[in-house]
């Protein structure tokens, strides 16, 4: 394959880390942190396409709603407190105590399987709003006017608030996440069984179905105080830098933006290629989600087709065909287009579906339709317990080869869109 992509691009998107990392920081999103962030990816976009061609959009979202554990967390303590005193207050049916009891057991799982696995805004309008921002820089061919195509390449620029138990246990986290799904269930368990006790007249059901010291030591108790503290610096732009997380992401596709301006002769016929940074990817895909809302019916009518970055960390892509904890399956056109890239650029690959914990800015697109690929360069347990979502997640855990490895995969997509129509 012609270099046409060198590592003098993947240096420039690898100094761009560092300089967002020196001058901004860390951002957490709705903050003032993020925005500035966002504010030099759209700077360095306008040195490469012109004011005219980078737009801003802001939008409305409720961080704390996917953020905050402190409501998931307010439930078990009332599902707790409620089943314990069931039948002990004075003029208060057991009845009413034991049934909210069962209802706040089944909201906490709720909250979290609703607002976390699936990533949707169910619980948003009951937590403050907050404002939020998407940077889009267009580029095409010099004098084309009709575009029948869009490409986008895209990233997040806001970061993630600190995961404790990640940052100080390590292998321990995965332990400790188990403990606390084993109290959900339990809790909810347990409070069905009272609730039945009450429903068949029968004192014995109700008694065995009673939280007691033994359940409140482990598994109940232990499960409060991993949500409680499952998160730390949340304050003004937070702690963790995310230059993998995402920063990574973002200077590729500023980098693939400078390359593209510069050579515009690889761009493909007839299209528009739009290159991306989203706003509180780490609030659960609110930036993208917006965007695809307000763009619907023109990323339909272009049959638009996105590549998405999830941290390039790691010289081996890893392909993703699910999103969202598994629950989105992608396009299999745009996975065998991607490989098809892969192996003309000669970089490393892997097929294979998203975990737990993985949700990518390419979910809103394949919800609605439309073909997204969300590309992962990041290796699994030793990275994620080396500096994902910490504070440790500083320029230094780049390099320069799997930053060039995605530009090198990025351009072998664009330039070959049209043999894979």
């Amino acid at each position: 394959m012609p270099e046409e992509i060198s590592t003098v691009d993947a240096q420039y998107a690898l100094d761009l880390v560092k300089r967002i990392c020196t001058e901004v920081g860390s951002g957490l999103p709705g903050t003032s942190q993020e925005r500035q962030r966002a504010e030099v990816i759209k700077k360095e976009l306008e040195t490469h396409l012109g004011d005219e061609n980078v737009v801003v959009e802001e939008f409305i979202f409720a961080p704390d709603a996917f953020l905050s554990t402190y409501p998931g967390v307010l439930c078990m303590i009332l599902a707790v407190l409620l089943n314990i005193t069931a039948g002990h207050f004075t003029g208060i049916s057991p009845w009413i105590t034991s049934i909210a009891a069962v209802v706040f057991a089944i909201l906490s799982p709720l909250m979290f399987i609703l607002e976390f696995l699936l990533s949707l805004e169910v619980f948003d309008p009951l937590f403050p709003k907050k404002k939020s921002l998407n940077v889009i820089g267009s580029l095409r061919k010099p004098d084309v006017r009709d575009v029948k195509r869009l490409l986008i390449v895209s990233g997040h620029h806001d970061s993630a608030p600190e995961n404790t138990w990640l940052r100080y246990t390590g292998i321990g986290f995965y332990i400790l996440s188990a403990i606390y799904f084993i109290g959900l269930i339990t809790l909810l368990v347990m409070c069905l069984i009272q609730l039945a006790g009450l429903v068949l007249g029968n004192q014995a059901i109700v008694a065995f179905g009673t939280i007691g010291w033994v359940l409140l030591v482990f598994p109940i108790v232990p499960a409060m105080i991993y949500v409680l503290f499952l998160n730390r610096g949340r304050k003004n732009g937070g702690i963790v830098p995310g230059a993998a997380d995402n920063l990574s992401a973002c200077a590729v596709s500023v980098a693939m933006c400078r390359f593209l301006a510069e050579n515009p002769e690889y761009i493909p016929e007839d299209t528009e290629v739009r290159f991306i940074t989203f706003g509180s990817e780490e609030a659960g895909l609110r930036g993208s989600r917006r965007y695809v809302a307000r763009h619907l019916d023109e990323l339909k009518r272009l049959d638009a087709r996105v590549l998405n970055y999830e941290i390039v960390a790691y010289p081996v892509i890893s392909i993703l065909t699910s999103d969202v904890n598994g629950t989105v399956k992608n396009s299999p056109e745009m996975v065998k287009s991607v490989v098809r890239a892969a192996e003309r650029a000669r970089v490393p690959y892997k097929i294979g579906a998203a975990t737990i914990g993985a949700g990518s800015d390419a979910a809103p697109f394949t919800r609605v339709g439309l073909k997204a690929l969300p590309l992962l360069a990041f290796k699994v347990p030793e990275q994620q317990f080396a500096f994902y979502h910490q504070d440790r997640d500083t320029p230094e855990v780049l390099s320069i080869e799997p930053l060039l490895n995605m530009l090198k995969l990025t351009f072998e997509w664009i330039r070959g869109v049209e043999e894979d129509k």
